[in-house]
C-alpha cells in the first residue's frame, strides 16, 4: 500500500514543527525517517494517523485512512513504549485492540510468541523494562497484519539481538509488499536497514530518496590505496596533481578522485597496486553534515 504524506504543517504559536512536508512511502521498501532531537519527527508520524491537528493530509492507497474499515487492518502504529494500561495484561491488552479488526485468540498468542512475550503474557506491563514495552508495542502495531507498520523509535532499551531480530523482520514484512516507515537515533542500525530515507530538520524537509542517493551527497570522498612502492605511487599521483595522505607503511589516502583514475596512474608509472577501494560515506557522516543547522546541541559548547 502507497502512502502519500502531503503539505503536512504544524505550527505552536510562532514555532514551525512541521512545516510543509512532502514524501511518499513506498510498499515493499523500508523507509527511514531522521532527524536531531525535536525536528519533527513524532509530530509527522501523529499528523499522519490523525492522532494531531495540523494541516495537510495523508493518503493511504489514495485514500484518507478515515475511509478504510477497519482501519488497524490499513495500517499499524507503535509510537509510544509505555501505551498501554499499566494494570491490564499483555494479553487482555492486545485482545482489547484487535477487537475493532476481529483478531482472534490464536493470533493473540502468535505475535505474543512472535515477539518473545509469551511467558509474561499474563503479567501486567506496567513492571515491563523499556525493551519488554517495546515488543508489546510492536505486537500491538503488527497484531491485525496491516498493509503499513509505523514506528517511533522502536529499538529504544533492546539488546543487540532484539535489534537485529526487528531489522531482520522488518525488512521480511516489507519483502510481503508492505510498507514500512521507521523513526530511529541509531544510524548505523538504519543504514542497514532502510531502502529510502525521509530525513528532516526543525520540521524542514532535507531529503527524501533512496539510501545510497543519499549516501552519495556527501562532500568530497577519497580511494585507499596499498601498494608494495608507496613512494612511487605518491610521486606518480602528485605529478597529477592530486593530494594525499599517508596512513601506513604501504598505504595511502586520495580525496576527491575515483578508484579508476588512481589505477590508471599506477599501472602508467609501473607500480603495483595490492588493495584499491573507494571508502564510503556512512550515513552517520552525511546525516551529521546535511542536519548540522537543525542540531539543537554541538560539541565543543557551541550554541
Amino acid at each position: 500500500m502507497r502512502v502519500e504524506a502531503i503539505h503536512l504543517n504544524k505550527h505552536y504559536k510562532k514555532v514551525h514543527a512541521v512545516n510543509d512536508l512532502s514524501f511518499t512511502i513506498e510498499p515493499g521498501r523500508v523507509t527511514g525517517f531522521l532527524g536531531p532531537n525535536g525536528s519533527g519527527k513524532s509530530t509527522t508520524m501523529r499528523l499522519m494517523l490523525g492522532l494531531d491537528s495540523g494541516s495537510g493530509q495523508t493518503m493511504f492507497d489514495g485514500k484518507p485512512l478515515t475511509d478504510h474499515s477497519p482501519v488497524t487492518r490499513v495500517v499499524g502504529a507503535h509510537l509510544d513504549a509505555k501505551f498501554f494500561h499499566p494494570k491490564r495484561t499483555a494479553y487482555a491488552h492486545l485482545r482489547m485492540l484487535g477487537a475493532e479488526a476481529g483478531v482472534t485468540k490464536e493470533r493473540v498468542h502468535e505475535v505474543l510468541k512472535l515477539v518473545g512475550l509469551e511467558t509474561v503474557a499474563k503479567k501486567r506491563p506496567g513492571a515491563f523494562s523499556l525493551g519488554m514495552g517495546q515488543r508489546l508495542g510492536l505486537a500491538s502495531a503488527i497484531l491485525a497484519d496491516p498493509q503499513v507498520l509505523m514506528l517511533d523509535e522502536p529499538a529504544n532499551g533492546l539488546d543487540p539481538q532484539s535489534i537485529q531480530w526487528m531489522r531482520d523482520f522488518l525488512r521480511h514484512y516489507a519483502s510481503l509488499g508492505r510498507s514500512v516507515l521507521v523513526s530511529s537515533h541509531l544510524l548505523s542500525e538504519m543504514e542497514l536497514l532502510a531502502d529510502d530515507l525521509v530525513v528532516i530538520a526543525k520540521g524542514t524537509m532535507i531529503a527524501a530518496e533512496p539510501m545510497q542517493q543519499f549516501l552519495n551527497r556527501a562532500s568530497g570522498g577519497s580511494v585507499l590505496v596499498r601498494t608494495s612502492d608507496s613512494r612511487r605511487l605518491a610521486q606518480a599521483l602528485e605529478a597529477q596533481g592530486l593530494t594525499l595522505v599517508a596512513t601506513g607503511v604501504d598505504e595511502l589516502r586520495v580525496p576527491d578522485v575515483s578508484t579508476d583514475r588512481v589505477g590508471h596512474i599506477a599501472f602508467a608509472a609501473g607500480v603495483p597496486i595490492l588493495e584499491l577501494q573507494a571508502e564510503r560515506a556512512s550515513l552517520e557522516s552525511v546525516f551529521l553534515e546535511l542536519t548540522e543547522d537543525g542540531q539543537e546541541y554541538r560539541v565543543g559548547g557551541a550554541q
